[in-house]
C-alpha cells in the first residue's frame, strides 16, 4: 500500500508514453504478458510490485514500467517479438529476473507465478525507508496522506482532521486552524458555500475519511485565492484519481445514542471516460441534555434552567465524470449535494427576581424548531494544455445554492406578570438562501528551470436573501396576528471581480513565491418593507503576499510567510432576522457590515524523517476592523419596533474590535518501532481585543493540545487511545470554560485489509461534557452552563472492492471562493438562544 502513488505516476508514464508510439502508426502487433507475483515461503500474493520490462539486447533502457494489482495479478502489452527480461522489485523481498521470448504468432504469453523470497539480510531496514511519512511540506502548504492512515477506514473526517497539523476539533466539533475559526474549508480546491457555516461539522461528520485521499493546510494562500480574510485554508482532496477499471467503498456505523450512518462509493475509469459517484447518509439523534442560565443585573436576577434535544437526517453526495478529449484537452463536470433537517426541541423554566417591589416575574417555556439547511453546487472546467510541459489555460464555471431555512414555534405556560406574554403563542417562518454564480480563467506557464508564472482573472454574482413571517395568536380575536419586523424581507447582493498573478523561482536551496491580487467588489442591499434603509457601496483593494522557503535537506525546510487578507460577512453575519425563540435573550445580523482586513506574517520549520517527525511554527497577526459578536441590554427608543425587547439580552455583530494575536503551533509524531507510534497536536497563541466604541478591551492565553497513541499489533489489530485540552478562547466580552476529551478505538482488518471493523468507545469515563460561558457588558454579568451527553459506544463496518489499473486525468485549476467569513450561525452573541445555550 505504500508505493501506490509511486507505482501510479509510473505507470501513468508508461501509458502516455505506449500512446504516443500508437500515434506514429509503428506499432503492428500487440503481445500480452500475464501472470501474478507470489510470496516464495507462505503463497500469498504481492500486491503492487514494480515491474519493469527491458530488451534483452539494450537491458539498461526500459520499454514498459507497470504495477501489479492488489491480489499481485499483472498485465501488461509490448508491441514487437524478441526476447526481454522482466525484473520485479517489491520492498523486503529480493528482486527477480525472468527472460522471455515473443515470437509472432503467439500474441498472448503466461508466465504464472513468479515467486519472490524474503530479503533476511535488509527487510528491517528496507522496510522503515519506504514507509511513506504521513506529512509532506511545501512552500505553501502542508499535506496529511489520509489514504496512509489505516484508521482513515472506519472514521469520519471530523475525526480524522482531529490528526492533521496545526488543525484542531473541540469537544463541540468546532474546527479549528491555528487556534482561529477564520479559515476556509475546500473540496477538491473547491469551497463549499455550506462549509464556511455552522453546519460544517455536521458535513464533515457525514463524510466518510475513507473517500479521502490528503488534507492540505495552505498556510500561506497566494495571489490565485480569493483575498477575503483566509488565515488558511483546508483543503479535502477525495479519492477520486479512480484507475482503469473500477473501485468501491460500502461503509456503515451505528452508535449508542442511538445515530446511525452509512456511505457509498464508487469510482471507475473506461478508456477516456471517468467517473466518481460519493453518497453518504446519516441520522443523529441527541438524548435529552441539560442547561442553567443567569444573569444578573442592576435591577434583577433571571435564572432560566431546562433542558433540550435534537434529531435529524442529513444526506451527502458527490458526482463527477471528466472526459479526455485528448492528450491536450479535458473537460470536467461535477457535482455537490447536501441536505439535512434538525428538529429541536427546549423546555425550560424562567424566573425573574426583581430588587424592587415590582417586576418579578416567570413562566414556562416550550418551543420547537425545525432547520431545513444544505447546499447544491455544480462545477465545469475545461483545460487545455500545451506541448510545452506544465502550461495550461483553465476556463471553469461554478454555480452554488445554499438555502437555511427555519420554522418554529413557541409557547408560554403558567405565565405570572410576564410584560411580553401577549405574544405569545408564536410561529416564526425565516425562509433565507445564498445563490452564486462563477466564472473564472486561470493561465500557468513554466518561465524556465524552476520558474513558473500564473495570471488569472474571475468574476462572481451573489445574491442573498432573507425572508421572515413571524405572527402571534390574539385570545380576543381569536386569530393570528402579523408581527413581522420591517427588514424581515431582505436582499444583499454582490458583484465581485478580480485578477492576480503569482510567479514561483527556485534556486538551490531556495524557493520564493510572490504574488499580488486587485478586487473590487459592489454590493447593494435592499429591504422590501422599509425602502429607505436600502444601502450600497463599492471599494477596491489591492493584496499582496510572499512566501520563501529555505530547503536544508532533503526532510527538512524552513519558511517564512506574509499575508495579507480581507473578509467579507456572509449572509449568517448579514441576516436581518430577528431570533427571539427566547424572548430574554433575542439576536439579530448586522445587514450594515463592512469587510475587515487582517494582516499575518509567520515562520515554520518542518522536519519529516521515519521515526521522528516535527513541524513548529510561530506567526503574528493583526486586524484593526474585526467583526465581532457583542451583546447588551436592549435600550431602543419607543418609535423603534424592537423596543418590544428592551430590558431583554440584545446580541448582534459589528466592525467594533482591534484584535493583536501571537502564536506558536507543534506537531510532533514519534515512531521507535513499526507497532507503535505517538503524535502530539498543540497550538498557544496570546491574544488581545479592544473596542473603543464599546469601552471593552481583553486579553490572554489560550491552548489547544490533542495526543494519540496507535499500537499495531498482529493479525491487522490497531488499538488507539488519544485525548485532548482545550483551554478557555479569549472573546470580547467574556470567555468559555477549558475543557477536557478522551477515547479509544480498536479495529481488525480481515480479507486481505478489504474488511475493516472498527469499535469506538467516546469519553468512556466522563458521561457528560460541562461547557459554560461567562459573559460581561454594560450592567450586566451572565453565566450559561450547558451539558452535553458524549460517552458512546459505537460499531462501523467498511467493505472495499474493485480492481484498477491506469490513472484518470484530472483538471489541476478550479473555481476556489474563500471570501466569506467564516463562524456565523444566524444568532449572534454565542449563537444560542440563551447565550451560548439551549436550543
Amino acid at each position: 500500500m505504500k508505493k501506490i502513488p509511486l507505482c501510479l505516476a509510473v505507470l501513468l508514464m508508461a501509458i502516455m508514453q505506449l500512446a504516443a508510439q500508437n500515434k506514429t502508426g509503428k506499432v503492428s502487433t500487440v503481445f500480452t504478458v500475464k501472470g501474478q507475483v507470489v510470496d516464495s515461503l507462505t503463497k500469498e500474493t504481492i500486491p503492487y510490485a514494480t515491474l519493469r520490462v527491458v530488451s534483452a539486447a539494450m537491458p539498461s533502457k526500459p520499454i514498459k514500467l507497470q504495477a501489479t494489482d492488489d491480489n499481485g495479478i499483472f498485465s501488461l502489452t509490448l508491441n514487437a517479438p524478441g526476447k526481454y527480461i522482466l525484473s520485479t522489485q517489491s520492498i523486503g523481498k529480493i528482486g527477480v529476473d525472468r527472460h522471455f521470448t515473443l515470437a509472432s504468432g503467439h500474441t498472448t504469453l503466461d508466465l504464472g507465478k513468479v515467486f519472490m523470497n524474503d530479503d533476511v539480510k535488509n527487510i528491517k531496514e528496507v522496510t522503515v525507508t519506504a514507509q511513506k511519512p504521513l506529512v509532506k511540506v511545501e512552500i505553501d502548504k502542508l499535506t496529511y496522506n489520509m489514504s496512509d492512515d489505516p484508521e482513515a477506514q472506519t472514521s469520519n473526517t471530523l475525526d480524522m482532521l482531529r490528526k492533521v497539523p496545526m488543525v484542531t476539533v473541540d469537544g463541540e466539533d468546532n474546527v479549528q486552524l491555528k487556534g482561529s475559526s477564520n479559515f476556509k474549508i475546500y473540496v477538491n480546491g473547491k469551497p463549499s458555500t455550506l462549509l464556511s457555516s455552522s453546519n460544517a461539522s455536521t458535513v464533515l461528520k457525514s463524510m466518510p475519511a475513507s473517500s479521502i485521499k490528503n488534507i492540505e493546510v495552505i498556510t500561506d494562500p497566494g495571489s490565485k485565492y480569493d483575498a477575503e480574510g483566509v488565515g488558511g485554508i483546508i483543503n479535502i482532496i477525495t479519492a477520486k484519481n479512480a484507475l482503469e477499471g473500477y473501485t468501491g467503498n460500502v461503509s456503515f456505523g451505528v452508535g449508542t445514542l442511538g445515530g446511525t450512518r452509512q456511505n457509498a462509493y464508487l469510482s471507475l475509469k473506461a478508456g477516456k471516460f471517468g467517473l466518481t459517484a460519493n453518497y453518504g447518509g446519516q441520522y443523529e439523534r441527541g438524548p435529552w441534555n441539560q442547561s442553567l442560565f443567569t444573569r444578573t443585573t442592576n435591577a434583577a436576577v433571571l435564572t432560566q434552567n431546562g433542558r433540550s434535544k435534537g434529531k435529524g437526517p442529513f444526506n451527502y453526495g458527490s458526482l463527477e465524470a471528466s472526459y479526455e478529449i485528448d492528450t491536450l484537452n479535458l473537460l470536467s463536470l461535477s457535482g455537490n449535494l447536501f441536505n439535512g433537517q434538525m428538529k429541536s426541541y427546549s423546555e425550560l423554566v424562567a424566573e425573574n427576581i426583581a430588587k424592587a417591589s415590582t417586576g418579578n416575574y416567570s413562566y414556562n417555556r416550550n418551543s420547537f424548531t425545525k432547520n431545513e439547511f444544505g447546499d447544491t453546487n455544480v462545477n465545469f472546467d475545461y483545460q487545455h494544455s500545451t506541448h510545452k510541459k506544465d502550461e495550461m489555460l483553465t476556463f471553469s464555471y461554478r454555480y452554488s445554492g445554499t438555502p437555511n431555512n427555519s420554522r418554529g414555534n413557541t409557547d408560554l405556560t403558567n405565565v405570572k406578570n410576564y410584560y411580553l406574554s401577549g405574544n405569545y403563542p408564536q410561529k416564526t417562518i425565516n425562509d433565507a438562501s445564498t445563490n452564486e454564480h462563477t466564472a473564472q480563467i486561470d493561465y500557468t506557464t513554466p518561465t524556465g528551470k524552476n520558474q513558473t508564472f500564473e495570471a488569472g482573472v474571475k468574476y462572481i454574482f451573489r445574491e442573498s436573501k432573507s425572508t421572515t413571517e413571524q405572527t402571534a395568536y390574539v385570545d380576543s380575536l381569536g386569530t393570528w396576528k402579523d408581527i413581522s419586523a420591517l427588514n424581515s424581507d431582505f436582499r444583499h447582493k454582490q458583484h465581485i471581480y478580480s485578477a492576480y498573478t503569482d510567479y514561483k523561482i527556485g534556486v538551490g536551496k531556495y524557493s520564493v513565491k510572490a504574488g499580488v491580487r486587485a478586487e473590487g467588489t459592489s454590493l447593494k442591499a435592499t429591504f422590501q418593507k422599509a425602502p429607505e434603509q436600502n444601502f450600497s457601496t463599492h471599494y477596491f483593494d489591492v493584496v499582496p503576499n510572499a512566501t520563501i522557503a529555505y530547503q536544508v535537506n532533503m526532510t527538512s525546510q524552513f519558511r517564512l510567510g506574509y499575508n495579507m487578507r480581507i473578509q467579507r460577512p456572509g449572509i449568517w453575519y448579514l441576516n436581518p432576522y430577528i431570533n427571539d425563540v427566547d424572548p430574554q435573550n433575542v439576536s439579530q445580523g448586522n445587514a450594515h457590515l463592512d469587510s475587515e482586513k487582517s494582516n499575518s506574517v509567520d515562520l515554520s520549520y518542518s522536519m519529516f524523517g521515519q521515526k521522528f517527525s516535527i513541524n513548529a511554527s510561530v506567526d503574528y497577526s493583526f486586524i484593526n476592523n474585526s467583526i465581532e459578536s457583542y451583546s447588551e441590554i436592549a435600550k431602543f427608543p419607543t418609535t423603534d419596533p424592537r423596543s418590544k425587547y428592551n430590558g431583554a439580552m440584545w446580541s448582534t455583530y459589528g466592525n467594533i474590535g482591534k484584535q493583536h494575536s501571537a502564536g506558536g503551533n507543534l506537531y510532533i509524531k514519534f515512531s521507535p518501532a513499526q507497532w507503535f507510534n505517538f503524535t502530539v497536536n498543540s497550538s498557544v497563541d496570546y491574544t488581545n481585543m479592544k473596542s473603543s466604541s464599546m469601552n471593552l478591551q481583553t486579553d490572554g492565553f489560550s491552548s489547544r493540545n490533542f495526543a494519540m497513541m496507535m499500537f499495531t499489533l498482529p493479525q491487522d489489530f490497531r488499538i488507539t487511545g488519544f485525548g485532548g485540552f482545550m483551554s478557555p478562547r479569549i472573546q470580547l466580552q467574556g470567555k468559555m470554560s477549558s475543557f477536557s476529551f478522551h477515547g479509544m478505538n480498536v479495529s481488525k482488518d480481515f480479507m486481505k485489509k478489504k474488511l475493516s471493523v472498527n469499535l469506538s468507545f467516546q469519553s468512556p469515563f466522563q458521561k457528560n461534557m460541562k461547557f459554560k460561558y461567562t459573559t460581561h457588558g454594560t450592567g450586566y454579568d451572565q453565566v450559561s452552563t450547558n451539558y452535553r451527553t458524549r460517552r458512546e459506544l459505537s460499531l462501523s463496518v467498511s467493505y472495499r472492492f474493485g480492481t484498477l489499473n491506469s490513472q484518470i486525468k484530472k483538471v489541476r485549476h478550479g473555481i476556489s471562493n474563500d471570501d466569506q467569513k467564516a463562524g456565523g450561525n444566524g444568532n449572534a452573541g454565542g449563537g444560542t438562544e440563551t447565550g451560548g445555550g439551549m436550543n
